[in-house]
């Protein structure tokens, strides 16, 4: 028990996500047909890349199946182009004909770090099948690991659990190729029929077969498995209680090192058998198959559209910057044409819309205002909290800018200079009636004409940098003060050392009017 728990930590640390309980929790799912059914089986989708996967016979198989000719009828693998929704965009082709020839092929999983390709094969050349439906024939099943190699695949091995006398199969890989989730029905080691089962690979190499025990496995069956981002295990199961009938779906949060209660996702399933369902990497949609009636044919490939249930809402705080107080009946405007002011907490409250970039902008006047920038996008449903700070500021206030340096009697603005610039440039766009003066001084060193003509120019050179930026001409003045206004004793003649003549070496805006 100790060893298997130790596994199931590793394993859970190779996930690597942090869990969103408002994907799956309340999501409201709708159920579209796909094309690409035939009116035999067709099941175990699975996205490969910008392809979607799955299990098929072909037409002539289809035709000696109604025949009664069973030998030398295989499931194929074939794939569909999809768009970066996970959309369907074209017709079917067959895929790994080599590799599958003379086996059932699928489901499959593809790891897009490691570039590798788990493949469910039947286990013996030329089996006779005992029903149509491959799920269901007891047909003994192993997992080969293909590797993309150009525009296609070489083999890369087996898993050491594959076995001609029980079945492993139905893969599922993590994120980072270290964790295979898969089924099978291995005597002695299973709660029922079969079981969804783990291994952790390290340093190169598979580990033992693990159960996932009595929360995930039933005394019926368990199929299908796929992990989704670390952040659930979906499955299909026949003993859990709950189902409507058949197969049905259920899902488990990952939550530190352990699975959550699984529960029955019920919209999906039916009185018939529901089971493979994957999910796409932006959560809008997945597939998955089922034998509803008003299908195709036996087992149809379903599309699923989630459409996530509830609302953003924003808390927004404003505060001094120096002080750190909060900041009544300050104006706010939003880029959505919204403006809202703080109560007496220094607080707006408001909803947001999903999938929206936002910037939010103070406007008070005698302060420093500030922007800020946050988005909905890829954000669970709840309330987002945010914070623009402002400092209260006069006509004739200074502000040094850190960070401004020029190459030995240059005036060039440096790459690590414009990051500096910037942030003035921000403060300007951030405070549209403010108009300033950028001066730029010198230590005592060199004569005062000098050093007058050579910060003259580099006020000059970062005033162009500012403007170039969408700051108006008018609203910014360049001053080079030489080294006329010193803020430490180090004038001509005296000793300083390095670090006292940079400290007169400073760049500083002012403000002119407000």
């Amino acid at each position: 028990m100790k060893r298997t728990l130790l596994i199931l930590l590793v394993f859970f640390s190779y996930l690597g996500y942090s869990q969103n309980r408002d994907f799956l929790d309340n999501a409201v799912v709708k159920i579209e047909k796909t094309n690409i059914n035939s009116t035999a089986s067709d099941f175990g989708p699975s996205y490969v890349g910008n392809e979607l996967w799955f299990s098929a016979f072909t037409d002539d198989e289809i035709n000696k199946i109604r025949q009664g000719k069973v030998r030398e009828v295989f499931y194929n693998l074939y794939s569909v182009p999809i768009d970066g929704k996970g959309n369907i965009r074209g017709g079917k082709v067959i895929r790994l004909e080599d590799v599958s020839s003379g086996y059932h092929a699928g489901p499959v999983s593809f790891c897009e770090k490691t570039e590798e390709l788990f493949v469910t094969l039947s286990n013996f050349e030329d089996p006779e099948i005992e029903r149509v439906v491959f799920r269901k024939a007891s047909i003994p099943l192993k997992i080969i690991i293909l590797r993309k190699s150009g525009s296609g695949w070489a083999e890369a091995g087996e898993m050491p659990f594959n076995n001609s006398f029980y079945s492993v199969g139905h893969p599922s890989v993590s994120v980072t190729g270290d964790t295979l989730i898969f089924v099978s029905d291995i005597p002695d080691k299973g709660k029922g029929g079969t079981d969804i089962y783990m291994s952790v690979r390290r340093n190169g190499r598979w580990g033992d077969m693990i159960n996932l025990g009595d929360k995930i496995n039933s005394n019926g069956d368990e199929m299908f498995p796929f992990l989704h981002k670390g952040k659930y295990l979906v499955y299909a199961s026949n003993g859990k209680s709950g189902g409507k009938g058949g197969l049905d779906l259920f899902y488990t949060m990952i939550s530190g090192s352990d699975f959550g209660t699984p529960q029955n996702l019920g919209d999906l399933n039916s009185s018939a058998d529901d089971f493979g369902l994957v999910i796409h990497d932006d959560e809008s949609s997945g597939y998955f198959v089922s034998k509803r009636d008003g299908g195709t044919g036996d087992d149809d490939i379903y599309k699923v559209l989630f459409e996530p249930q509830g609302k953003y809402e924003l808390e927004l705080l404003v505060r001094d910057r120096k002080t750190g107080n909060p900041v009544s009946n300050a104006r706010v405007n939003f880029n959505d044409n919204m403006t809202r002011y703080t109560g007496n907490d220094g607080i707006i409250r408001r909803d947001l819309e999903k999938d929206f970039d936002y910037t939010a902008a103070s406007a008070l006047d005698g302060y420093m205002n500030e922007s800020i920038s946050f988005t909905t996008k890829g954000k669970p449903f709840g309330i987002l909290k945010e914070v623009i700070e402002i400092e209260k500021v006069e006509i004739g206030q200074k502000f040094e800018m850190k960070n401004i340096y020029y190459e030995f009697d240059k005036w060039d603005i440096l790459p690590e200079s414009e990051i500096e610039l910037d942030k003035l440039v921000k403060v300007m766009k951030d405070n549209p009636s403010w108009k300033v003066e950028l001066g730029s001084h010198t230590d005592s060193r060199g004569t005062n004409a000098y050093n007058e003509d050579l910060s003259q120019k580099r006020s000059d050179s970062a005033v162009r940098y500012i403007v170039s930026k969408g700051i108006a001409q008018s609203r910014i003045i360049a001053k080079g003060y030489g080294e006329s206004q010193l803020v430490n004793h180090c004038s001509d003649g005296v000793n300083c050392t390095e670090e006292q003549h940079r400290m007169n070496r400073r760049t500083e805006f002012t403000i002119l009017e407000m």
